[in-house]
């Protein structure tokens, strides 16, 4: 099983490249610390997903902070912009089961591990590997739902995908929104796209913290490459009133159609990340308080 890293990213709102913002003690970046997880979770190999422009910095980095038994495969995002087209661009490098997640989110190992155990083959206890055939194989695709209060980190507006799911545990439908925490705890939330809110309502969400919200961390089985694949060929930017075409939109309608069906995971664990600058002292913050930060990572270089 692979992880696939978005670190296509342009960072406008950061104002730079974001995916190699240094959080750790050594100068690690958040994708550092995914990767280490993904590493202690099995997973069989890491895709990162990267502009033509970036590949040579990004490589640098990863040669110097990922663990040096983990391979490493690169591909470069077409000129189309989009986290669906992203995701695509590494369908000839996917063997089997797979994760998505974002550089600039750190999602923790008990998140991953979540995913891996899903598709069987996780990491026991004890730290040793467990049998594949002592696994029970799920069909359904997987995403990590975190409570919202747990994603923000300031009064800034950020993007989060408010998450239907059913008494089965499963998702029923997922609605992009730009979210602003209140100066009483609360949430303002209003779709991306105009009639699209999460109620159906018109005008802005109040939101209490508690609700289920997706950080692009999923868990997909091969099959849905076609879709994307489908969607891709399809989208038409004029006619949908979109920039870009994003993953979520392309799993609501997978979902919806009752094509296929994604179990969602819900943690209460902390994902944090970087959207604005601000974010980089309160991110290194929270891995000095939370001793993820104690030991760093050995790269490909040795260093």
């Amino acid at each position: 099983m692979q992880l696939v890293i978005l670190a296509a990213g342009h960072g406008r709102r950061f104002g730079g490249l974001k995916q190699l913002a240094p959080v750790g003690p050594n100068g690690e970046a958040i994708m550092d610390y995914t990767a280490r997880a993904a590493h202690s979770c099995h997973f069989d190999g890491l895709v990162v997903i990267v502009r033509e422009d970036v590949r040579k910095e990004i490589s640098a980095h990863i040669d110097t902070f990922w663990p040096t038994s983990m391979p490493v495969e690169f591909v470069c995002q077409g000129p189309l912009p989009g986290t669906a087209q992203a995701v695509f661009a590494a369908e000839k490098k996917i063997r089997g089961p797979f994760a998505v997640a974002n550089a600039d989110d750190l999602y923790g190992t008990e998140a991953l591990r979540a995913i891996r155990e899903h598709f069987g083959g996780v990491a026991s206890s004890n730290g040793t590997k467990a049998s594949k055939a002592s696994q029970p194989r799920d069909e359904r695709h997987i995403l990590i739902g975190y409570e919202l209060s747990n994603t923000v980190l300031t009064t800034e507006p950020v993007t989060r995908g408010l998450c239907d799911v059913g008494s089965s545990g499963e998702l029923e439908r997922i609605v992009e929104h730009t979210v602003q925490l209140r100066a009483d705890g609360s949430f303002d939330a209003r779709p991306l796209h105009d009639g699209e809110s999460a109620d159906g309502s018109v005008g802005p969400l109040r939101l209490t913290g508690h609700e289920c919200v997706s950080m692009n961390l999923w868990g997909f089985h091969r099959r849905v490459l076609d879709e994307l694949e489908r969607e891709i060929a399809a989208f038409d930017e004029e006619s949908s009133g979109n920039r870009e075409l994003i993953l979520p939109d392309v799993i609501r309608s997978l979902v919806s159609s009752d094509k296929d069906s994604v179990k969602v995971v819900r943690t209460a664990s902390r994902c944090i990340g970087i959207t604005h600058r601000k974010d980089i002292a309160i991110v290194r913050e929270e891995l000095v308080v939370g001793a993820k930060a104690c030991a760093p990572l050995r790269g490909h270089n040795g260093n």
